[in-house]
């Protein structure tokens, strides 16, 4: 893009100006909440897209399992209800991102063309459905619950940018983010219920995987009141990331909206490989070599290690 000013020719260098929103739901339901109710989660989740909205914002992110009223906590097989995909929880979300003019990133537990699973289900605008990621490496306590993986590392088109998305247990396998990285998202979504496994373990993870692929990542947790959160609690920390690694928001453990605005045209630039300074994501696919890492492809080596743990799990049972 080119202007005149003073009768000097000026070069502009073209900008995407993403503002990006995480919202951090509160962790446990209020005192005296009916077990089973979702009003007080649909409410909470409602009035963070208002604020998100009311900033502004082009997207907000919510935490994994946004839709239930105990965030995926309970011991209750029973306690694991799904919502339909479209249905009315959805749908009532929907409504809140076409009345504040903002995309949104829904985890849910729902059921989407029959089958059970983690979601993140992604509304434009006006409310539409822009598309769905299935979660694609449920754990085992999860798939105990019936929830099953997804089968595609799908890249979500809204208006300002392609999204990729790796939600909780995603994030553990490199090979996730680098594969959206090569089918041309822009950023990466990280939505999550953490705890327990330690910080630094999480920390190195989530700020690895922008360095691996020179994208920024937008992550969506839990919070607490102030003076509640302890260790072992969930760790909170919503927030975005920068291409370097760099933390260039942190929310903390508290409950609330944290944005962030990101250029997603001007992207890292370092000498990688080629003698000059290029663009960090082109560089790392140019010098990849694919033929090297056939093995991450070949099943025999997961069913072997099936077996092994199996037999593992039968001596110590």
């Amino acid at each position: 893009m080119e202007s005149v000013e003073g009768g000097r020719t000026m070069k502009h260098e073209r900008q995407r100006i993403v503002r990006f929103a995480a919202g951090q739901l509160p962790a446990e339901a209020p005192s005296g909440t009916r077990r089973g109710s979702k009003e007080w989660v649909l409410e909470a989740i409602v009035g963070m897209i208002r604020d998100a909205g009311e900033r502004e914002s082009d997207v907000v992110l919510f935490g994994e399992y946004a839709n239930l009223f105990h965030r995926s906590l309970s011991p209750r097989k029973e306690d694991y209800e799904a919502d339909a995909i479209p249905g009315p929880f959805v749908e009532a979300v929907a409504a809140a991102a076409r009345r504040y003019r903002i995309n949104v990133g829904l985890p849910v537990l729902g059921r989407y063309r029959r089958t059970v699973s983690s979601y993140v289900v992604y509304l434009d605008r006006k409310g539409s459905l822009a598309g769905v990621y299935q979660k694609t490496h449920p754990t085992i306590q999860e798939q105990s619950l019936g929830i099953r993986g997804g089968r595609d590392l799908k890249i979500i088109e809204l208006d300002f940018g392609r999204v990729g998305t790796m939600t909780c247990m995603d994030i553990e396998y490199p090979e996730v983010a680098q594969t959206l990285m090569l089918r041309g998202a822009e950023v990466l979504f990280f939505p999550h219920v953490q705890s327990g496994w330690g910080e630094v373990n999480w920390e190195i993870r989530y700020r690895a995987r922008a360095i691996d692929t020179g994208l920024p990542i937008v992550s969506a947790c839990y919070g607490y009141p102030e003076g509640e959160w302890r260790p072992g609690k969930m760790l909170g920390r919503s927030g975005v990331i920068g291409r370097d690694g760099g933390i260039l928001g942190d929310l903390g453990r508290s409950i609330g909206i944290i944005t962030c605005d990101v250029d997603l045209v001007k992207g890292r630039r370092t000498e990688f490989y080629f003698p000059m300074k290029l663009d960090r994501t082109l560089a790392v696919k140019a010098s990849r070599r694919p033929e090297l890492y056939r093995d991450l492809a070949n099943p025999s080596f997961r069913k072997r290690a099936l077996r092994l743990l199996k037999k593992s799990t039968r001596r110590t049972s």
